[in-house]
C-alpha cells in the first residue's frame, strides 16, 4: 500500500475512532445515571426500600471511585486499547446480569462490577485522545468534557423513556447493545497507544486503594443505617490506609530529595497540599456531591410525592444537565478572568440559592399547591443548581490542569477518587434523610456544607511547597 493510501486510510479510521472514543465517554457517564429516573419502578418491582434502591445507585460510584487509580496504571501497563476494550466487555456482561436481576443482591453486585469496569474509561480515553491527536489537545479535551455533559443529560431521559416503553430491564439491555457497538468500532478503528512502564510503588498503591475502598464502604454503611460498629471499623481502615499511603510516599520523597537516582514516589505528598490542587479537589467534591444529591433526591421526590412517571422524571432531571452544559463556557470565562477561587465561590453561592428554591417546592407539594407550580419550582432550582455545579466543576478542572499535581497521574487519580467518593457521600446523605423522614433537610444541609467547604479551603491556603526535583 502506498504512503498516500495509508495516510487516507489513517484519516478515515481517525474520523471513526474520534467520535467512537467520545461516544464511549458518554456511554460511561450514562451508565452511572440511567437507573435514576426509573429508580422508583425498580424499587417497587424488586421489593426494595428507599435505602436499598439508593444502594443500587451508589454501588456503581463506590466501585468506580475505588478502582480509578489502579485503572489508569493498568491502561499504561497493558496497553490503552486492549485494556479499554476488555473493560467494556466486562461492563456488557455486568449489564446483562443487572437486566436479569431478581433481587437486591444481584443488582448491587452487577452495578459494582459495572462501576469497576467503567473506571477504565476516563484515563484510557483521555490518553488515547491526547496521544492520537496531539496537535489539538485543547479541542479534544473540550470535546471530551462535552461528552461527559451529554452523558449526564441523556442518561435520565434514556432510562425513563425505555422504562415507560419496554420496562426497566431493557434499560440495561439497550445500553449494553450500544456499548457492544462501540467496542466493535474501537477494535477496528482505534489507533494503538504504545505500552508504558510507569514507576510502581506496590505498597503505596495497595494502601491508596485500601484507603479509598474503606472510605467508600464506610460511606455506604452509614447511608444504609448499618451497625455503627461496622462503619467505625471501616473508618479506622480508611484512616490507616490513607495514613500509610502518605507515610510511604513521604519516605520515598525524602529519599528522592537526597538522591536524584532514588526511586520516585507515586506522588509527592506536597503536591496534594498545593493551593491549586486543594481548590480542584474542593470544586470537584462539591460538584459531584451536589449532583449526586440532585439526581437521586429529585427522582425519589417526583415519584413519591408527585406521582410522576419515569419519562416525566427524566425530562425534569434533564434540566439539571442542560444547565450544567449551557453554563460551562461562561463559567470557564469567569475562571480565566477572575481565577479559580472566585469561580468556585460563585458556584457555592448558586448552590446556596438553589437549596431554598427546591426545598420550597418540596414543602409546597405537601401543602397541596398545584402540580405545575411545584414542578416549575423544581425546574428553577435544578437550573440554578446545575449552573452552580458547572462553576464548581470548571474551577476544579482549571485548577487541576494549572497545578503541579496535574502532571502526576497518581495525583489526578486521587482527584478522581475524591470526585466519586463525594458522589457516594451525596447518595448516602439522601438515603439517610429518607430513612429518617427528613428529606426536607437534604438541600439546606448541602448548602451549609458548601459554605463550610469554601471557608475551610480559604483557611488552608498558603505558599506553594517545595517539590521533589524532576529526573
Amino acid at each position: 500500500m502506498s504512503r498516500t493510501r495509508r495516510g487516507r486510510s489513517g484519516r478515515r479510521a481517525g474520523r471513526i475512532a474520534y467520535p467512537a472514543l467520545l461516544g464511549t465517554t458518554a456511554m460511561g457517564t450514562m451508565s452511572s445515571n440511567v437507573i435514576n429516573a426509573p429508580l422508583w419502578v425498580i424499587r417497587t418491582d424488586l421489593g426494595m426500600t428507599a435505602q436499598e434502591s439508593v444502594l443500587a445507585v451508589s454501588a456503581f460510584t463506590v466501585a468506580m471511585a475505588t478502582s480509578v487509580p489502579l485503572a489508569g496504571w493498568l491502561g499504561d501497563r497493558l496497553g490503552v486499547k486492549t485494556f479499554l476494550i476488555a473493560a467494556l466487555g466486562v461492563m456488557v456482561l455486568a449489564e446483562l446480569t443487572a437486566a436479569a436481576a431478581g433481587g437486591l443482591e444481584t443488582l448491587v453486585l452487577a452495578r459494582t462490577v459495572q462501576g469497576a469496569a467503567c473506571s477504565a474509561i476516563p484515563p484510557c480515553v483521555q490518553t488515547a485522545l491526547v496521544t492520537a491527536w496531539p496537535e489539538r489537545t485543547a479541542q479534544t479535551m473540550g470535546a471530551w468534557a462535552s461528552a461527559i455533559g451529554l452523558g449526564q443529560a441523556v442518561g435520565p431521559p434514556f432510562g425513563g423513556v425505555i422504562t415507560e416503553a419496554l420496562g426497566w430491564r431493557w434499560v440495561f439491555l439497550v445500553h449494553a447493545g450500544l456499548v457492544l457497538l462501540l467496542m466493535g468500532l474501537l477494535a477496528v478503528f482505534m489507533p494503538r497507544v504504545g505500552r508504558r512502564r510507569p514507576p510502581m510503588h506496590v505498597s503505596a498503591m495497595f494502601w491508596l486503594v485500601f484507603g479509598g475502598a474503606s472510605t467508600a464502604a464506610a460511606v455506604v454503611f452509614v447511608g444504609q443505617s448499618a451497625p455503627w460498629a461496622g462503619a467505625l471499623l471501616l473508618a479506622v481502615g480508611a484512616v490507616l490506609g490513607w495514613g500509610m499511603f502518605v507515610h510511604l510516599s513521604r519516605r520515598r520523597a525524602r529519599a528522592a530529595r537526597r538522591d536524584r537516582e532514588a526511586p520516585r514516589p507515586l506522588v509527592d505528598p506536597v503536591l496534594l497540599r498545593d493551593s491549586g490542587y486543594l481548590t480542584a479537589a474542593a470544586g470537584a467534591g462539591l460538584a459531584m456531591g451536589s449532583m449526586a444529591v440532585c439526581i437521586v433526591a429529585m427522582p425519589l421526590f417526583l415519584a413519591s410525592d408527585l406521582d410522576l412517571g419515569p419519562a416525566q422524571i427524566g425530562v425534569v432531571v434533564l434540566t439539571l444537565a442542560l444547565a450544567m452544559t449551557a453554563a460551562g463556557p461562561f463559567a470557564a470565562r469567569v475562571g480565566r478572568r477572575r481565577g479559580g477561587g472566585v469561580q468556585l465561590a460563585r458556584g457555592v453561592v448558586l448552590l446556596v440559592v438553589a437549596a431554598p428554591v427546591v426545598t420550597v417546592a418540596m414543602v409546597a407539594s405537601r401543602l397541596g399547591v398545584a402540580l405545575w407550580v411545584v414542578v416549575l419550582l423544581v425546574v428553577l432550582g435544578l437550573v440554578v443548581a446545575g449552573t452552580g455545579i458547572a462553576f464548581a466543576q470548571s474551577a476544579a478542572a482549571t485548577e487541576l490542569v494549572l497545578s503541579p499535581a496535574g502532571r502526576s497521574g497518581t495525583a489526578v487519580g486521587i482527584h478522581n477518587m475524591i470526585r466519586f467518593l463525594s458522589m457516594a457521600a451525596g447518595y448516602s446523605g439522601v438515603s439517610l434523610a429518607y430513612a429518617a423522614g427528613a428529606s426536607l433537610y437534604v438541600f439546606p444541609v448541602l448548602a451549609l456544607m458548601a459554605l463550610g467547604l469554601l471557608a475551610a479551603l480559604r483557611a488552608t491556603r498558603g505558599p506553594r511547597p517545595r517539590l521533589v526535583p524532576q529526573q
